[in-house]
């Protein structure tokens, strides 16, 4: 092993394992919801990073565990209702900062990872565009510029959980490179997208660029949405399938649909773009390249005729 492979896998142990002991703390909580037999397993992938990200990886790792040790911030007796004023005020401050879309939902177990577990049932979801042209084209230094927004976006996550807690909230941030939960379909649940044959959560503001992460909060009276508007998305992504035929790894594979699954399953450990920031399923993805409103229009005069 080189001077720098070992470097950079000392740096991943080291802030693993860490890690790995603040998520166990989560879990002896009393009253930690944890997942359940239904539950996804996490897959760790060894994503292949230049020497000059370290200080990036560095930032990110710092901000992972700060979603941990910043709980011993909420406060004693949290609020539990919030004003559509207050509502109002956080989307704003939430969109000042760069977020795209936000909406929320109520957690349900199987959406969390086998063996871990989040304090409050009540999730913030939020949404942070990928750059088009970064998806688009095969820049140098992709890696790097797909590390630094999931750096900004966690900072971002971390403080808006703070603008809760300094307005009497509990807040658990979950950062977008790594959470307790399975984002796509937390997403989904929240009324933003929907999940497409890629995995990835289709929106009508940034299509199947965005990453996402999530704020699991004491506010028991989120604007849940009933029925997603967007479920559609599903039957025209059975027609489409250009995200499988495009991997040039076949890591999205079809399956038989079970448990409200899309049909497909990705392999992590094959994907590209899990491990080299490839970018051709969402290059490639229908609305990546025209406006959502324009194939839902199309879509609903094909299958009309």
């Amino acid at each position: 092993m080189s001077f720098i492979s070992e470097l950079k896998s000392n740096f991943t142990n080291k802030h693993m394992n860490k890690i790995k002991q603040l998520e166990m703390s989560v879990n002896n909580e009393n009253g930690a919801i944890k997942s359940n037999h239904l539950s996804p397993e996490m897959v760790s992938v060894n994503k292949k990073t230049p020497l000059r990200a370290l200080p990036t990886m560095l930032s990110i790792g710092k901000n992972i565990e700060y979603t941990f040790k910043s709980l011993k911030n909420n406060p004693t007796l949290p609020k539990t209702t919030a004003s559509d004023d207050f509502i109002q005020k956080f989307e704003n401050h939430a969109k000042s900062m760069g977020i795209i879309s936000i909406g929320y939902t109520k957690v349900p177990p199987e959406l969390i990872f086998k063996d871990k577990a989040i304090l409050y049932g009540n999730a913030i979801v939020l949404t942070k565009e990928i750059n088009k042209n970064s998806v688009d084209n095969d820049l140098s230094r992709k890696t790097l510029t797909d590390l630094k927004l999931y750096d900004k976006f966690g900072k971002i996550t971390n403080e808006l959980a703070n603008y809760l807690r300094e307005n009497g909230f509990s807040a658990q941030a979950s950062h977008p490179a790594i959470g307790s939960v399975t984002y796509p379909s937390l997403a989904q649940y929240a009324g933003l997208g929907w999940k497409g044959k890629s995995n990835l959560l289709i929106t009508p503001e940034l299509g199947p660029r965005q990453k996402i992460s999530a704020i699991f909060t004491s506010i028991e009276n989120l604007s849940v949405k009933e029925n997603n508007e967007h479920s559609w998305i599903a039957d025209y992504c059975n027609t489409c399938g250009k995200c499988i035929k495009k991997c040039p790894k076949d890591a999205i594979v079809e399956i038989e649909p079970h448990n409200g699954s899309n049909g497909t399953m990705l392999t992590p450990e094959v994907c590209k773009g899990c491990n080299e920031s490839c970018t051709i399923c969402m290059r490639e993805c229908p609305f990546n390249k025209r406006e959502y409103e324009y194939l839902r229009n199309r879509f609903e005069k094909i299958t009309i005729k």
